[in-house]
């Protein structure tokens, strides 16, 4: 039963996270609408917005590590791509 807790709470989590990316997502639409040149610009608000959040609850020490994760993992996904690219021969 302790298993099954642990499933549910996790999807619970992954559908709050989802939901939270439709949201932001509509407003990205939105704020772009007319002015698709300014994602630069929208992209660095919501960065400032995480960043800001990331402090509030993790401190310091731990929004740095979560950075480091998320530049960790472009550069895991880039390997990855680059090795799965097909050949032509």
């Amino acid at each position: 039963q302790n298993q099954t807790q642990g499933v549910k709470l996790m999807d619970q989590k992954i559908q709050k996270i989802s939901d939270v990316m439709r949201k932001a997502e509509l407003l990205i639409q939105e704020e772009l609408s007319g002015a698709p040149e300014d994602a630069p610009l929208v992209a660095s608000g919501l960065l400032a917005v995480t960043r800001n959040l990331y402090v509030q609850t993790l401190g310091i020490d731990g929004a740095v590590k979560m950075f480091e994760a998320v530049a960790d993992s472009f550069v895991i996904t880039e390997e990855f791509l680059d090795h799965i690219k097909p050949t032509i021969h």
